[in-house]
């Protein structure tokens, strides 16, 4: 761009995407109305030259500080950061082709960026204090699911009441608010509170209620329950046996529906649960932790028999399936480890295991050892690590357990019965046959997959007996004995499909800008498809492809069928399996014609795909149980204009080193989350670039942190170093930095799991809203802009005990 035009280059990026549509002269004549004749027909000629079509690579990697990788884009390959492909793509979208615009503003982009990272540098201020302050990174904690049920509407209403005791004293408060059965006071004056006494009888006079009413001078028997507060903000929850005095029952009931609008009803239990399940809800659908349940069998030996899925913690599952597609997850949770992890004395009982397996004449044989079994055949264990390392089946997982109650699995909405009929049958007590099924449940078990490329090359070093390779037969699994069978059950999430799906096998080839692959459809509805493919597949999410139906066009004169248009919405890790939808560019969609021809002709011979569980509600059951007893750390990421920041973090409370370490000046309602962040100083920002990235390919991204602290009784000092695995050279490195932080003070390991946020499911948490929002319109707001905020999850598995025996340090 001349010199000339500089002045105009607002304007010139405005006009420059449309000068390939129909209206573009109208708009360039109506913008340029008062620019000279001259430099108009400039700036004309700059607008075309924008628009025209673009083959030159970009390449930022000498530019940008941040990571590049290959891009490629209609045949052209281009090396570009996160934030460089993110812009690319707005650009692309906004010219619909790569033209000389996009080329020049990605450059344009990048050229800024370098320079606000120089100016960062030359002032030496790192972008820690730039952007970040610390207290950012400290975030509220809170065990989820776990929220106060009540049984009737509260309503807030003030009126003066007098207290009598069983001495015959009394004192003088103000109600908070009342239900039928309770009463919420505040003294007047606080160094009576002594004069309580738990679940003894008092008597309450309501002084301050209209005489006409006949009840301002009769006294209502209640119980003190607990005191919650402190000074001047100290409260006294009361409850009443509403069979003594239906006539007050009466008038509280007639108060809160006459006044329940006037006065509001208590909100805060409603409020406490949107805050719980809107985090519960980003936790259950992406935590990468398989829980499964353990029950005792007939003869009291315990054994796995229920596994709560997801997508993220399916290939858990994935792994330990036979060549016959049956799931074998019972060889990893056998009785004997069960009986050593559930009967473990310390307070937070874990256990690693290693696994592999091996493949012989089209049969998968499985191999797994726990540390303690390997130390108990010391002679195999470098053999036994060595060898399976060097295997590409090669897992690692990482165990622990948690003491469940069955009626955990009981979550009730926090709006009392009685608001609706829906709400009524959401209240309702677990069905006998449902019941019958979890009392069995003792324990839940986490699997965590902490299999990492650094760690499986560290294990491969150790030192291999080829002689004794076939002794490892001991750590296998016999294929002529089955384990346990562990029934298995997906997290339930509303149904997002619009259309009823059918099971379809059909040959089909996939045609992409560089790629043909054939494959077969698995099920189909009139707008969707999901293929599998002989080949994995280049594509990315939103992209489109044609698909043509070789078989079936054999059946149809009336359509054709060959290189039909669709948009990718969902590929596995694999790349292999595709789920696809109609493209709705055409209003005379040929695909979505055909199928419905198709299913509408041959509905009897198609089979509809059902979701239906064996015993309604066990998924739930099982989601609510281990939600609310998971050891899993996980921090809420929100995307603010620092960047992706944490908002919320949630864990249940166990008694460990690191859940110490991570709560901030021990305090146990906050966590100090500032050390995920410390690369920031060194111009790199894994957290942010894994986000940002995860909005391209959403696959969760897998790593590890190393950790220097202060000695235990000094957490609350602060750290003095983290680092993340990219950030060491080579293995001397970690080992050294392990040792000098075990000199110092202590040393812990994390396994990080970064996932990308998912839908939100309103159907779940939308009664609550709805009560919310009758009486609180901005709050029922509030909470539902917090559901969709939420960007990402950050998972947390302690391994550190499992780092220190890779490095032989333990």
């Amino acid at each position: 761009m001349t010199d000339r035009l500089e002045s105009y280059e607002a304007l010139i990026q405005a006009l420059a995407p449309l000068v390939s549509k129909a209206n573009f002269n109208v708009e360039f004549e109506q913008r340029t109305k008062s620019i000279p004749q001259d430099t108009r027909f400039l700036i004309k000629m700059e607008l075309k030259r924008l628009a025209k079509p673009c083959i030159r690579s970009i390449d930022l990697r000498t530019i940008v500080k941040d990571e590049c990788r290959l891009f490629h884009h209609h045949g052209i390959d281009h090396y570009l950061n996160v934030n460089g492909i993110l812009h690319f793509e707005k650009l692309v979208k906004r010219y619909e082709e790569y033209t000389f615009g996009v080329y020049e503003n990605v450059l344009k982009e990048a050229e800024k960026e370098k320079q606000s990272y120089l100016v960062s540098q030359k002032k030496g201020l790192s972008k820690t204090e730039m952007y970040l302050p610390d207290e950012k990174y400290i975030t509220p904690c809170q065990e989820l699911l776990n929220f106060p049920v009540r049984k009737q509407e509260r309503l807030n209403y003030v009126v003066a009441v007098e207290i009598f005791f069983a001495d015959k004293s009394s004192i003088h408060a103000s109600t908070l608010d009342i239900s039928v059965n309770g009463l919420r006071v505040k003294l007047k004056d606080n160094d009576k509170l002594s004069k309580f006494k738990t679940f003894e009888p008092l008597q309450i006079v309501l002084r301050g209620l209209d005489k006409n009413l006949g009840l301002s001078r009769e006294s209502i028997e209640y119980q003190a329950l607990n005191v919650s507060g402190d000074h001047h903000k100290t409260q006294i929850h009361l409850y009443r046996d509403g069979s003594k005095n239906p006539l007050f029952d009466d008038f509280v009931q007639d108060l809160i529906r006459v006044h329940k609008h006037r006065y509001k009803v208590n909100l805060d239990n409603v409020e406490m649960a949107l805050a719980s399940k809107i985090y519960e809800q980003s936790f259950a659908n992406n935590t990468p932790t398989l829980p499964v349940f353990i029950c005792r069998d007939d003869e009291k030996i315990f054994c796995a028999k229920y596994a709560s899925m997801n997508t993220c913690n399916k290939p858990i599952l994935d792994f330990w399936e036979d060549e016959k597609g049956q799931q074998v997850i019972g060889f990893l949770l056998n009785p004997n480890r069960l009986h050593r992890l559930i009967n473990d004395n310390n307070a937070y009982p874990q256990m690693t295991i290693y696994c592999f397996n091996h493949i012989k004449d089209e049969k998968v044989y499985f191999y797994s050892a726990s540390e303690q079994e390997l130390a108990e055949s010391s002679e195999l264990r470098s053999t036994f690590l060595s060898y399976g390392a060097r295997k590409v089946s090669w897992r690692v997982y990482h165990l622990t357990v948690s003491d469940v109650l069955p009626n955990q699995g009981y979550s009730p909405t926090s709006i009392p019965d009685g608001v609706n009929k829906r709400i009524d049958r959401m209240n309702q007590a677990l069905s006998p046959r449902l019941k019958s099924k979890i009392d069995l449940i003792t324990n839940m078990v986490s699997v965590t997959d902490i299999t990492n490329d650094i760690g499986q090359a560290c294990y491969q070093t150790q030192l291999l007996h080829k002689h004794k390779i076939r002794l490892l037969s001991q750590f296998g699994h016999a294929r002529n004995k089955l384990p346990h069978f562990v029934e298995t059950y997906r997290h339930t999430q509303k149904e997002l499909r619009r259309q009823t799906r059918y099971t379809l096998r059909t040959p089909i080839t996939i045609k992409t800008n560089n790629q043909l692959v054939k494959g077969v459809t698995e099920d189909v509805s009139i707008s969707g498809l999901k293929i599998e493919l002989d080949e994995a597949i280049t594509q990315r999410l939103n992209s489109k492809v044609n698909v043509s139906f070789s078989k079936l066009q054999k059946i149809t004169d009336s359509f054709d069928l060959h290189n039909l248009r669709y948009k990718v919405v969902h590929i596995n890790i694999d790349k292999n399996v595709l789920h696809l939808q109609a493209s709705a560019e055409d209003e005379n969609n040929v695909a979505e014609n055909f199928f419905t021809h198709l299913i509408e002709h041959n509905s009897d011979k198609l089979t509809a795909i059902q979701n239906e569980e064996p015993v309604s509600g066990l998924s739930i059951a099982l989601r609510n149980i281990h939600s609310k007893n998971s050891p899993q750390f996980c921090a809420y990421v929100e995307k603010k204009v620092q960047g992706y920041l944490p908002a919320m973090s949630s864990a249940s409370q166990v008694r460990t080193k690191w859940m110490e370490f991570l709560h901030h000046d021990k305090s146990l309602a906050l966590v100090n989350l500032g050390w995920l962040y410390q690369d920031i100083d060194e111009g790199n920002d894994f957290v942010n670039q894994t986000l940002k990235l995860l909005r391209i390919d959403p696959t969760p991204i897998k790593s590890e942190i190393f950790v220097a602290a202060p000695a235990q009784s000094q957490f609350a000092m602060g750290i003095r170093k983290a680092k993340w695995q990219y950030q060491f050279p080579h293995q001397r490195a970690r080992q050294s930095f392990i040792k000098q932080a075990i000199n110092a003070g202590e040393f812990l390991a994390f396994s990080v799991t970064i996932n990308k946020a998912i839908k939100p499911d309103l159907e779940k948490i939308e009664q609550e809203l709805l009560y919310l929002s009758q009486h609180a319109v901005h709050k029922a707001t509030y909470f539902e802009e917090r559901l969709w905020d939420i960007a990402g999850n950050i998972f947390l598995t302690d391994i550190t005990q499992e780092v220190l025996t890779r490095y032989k340090l333990r």
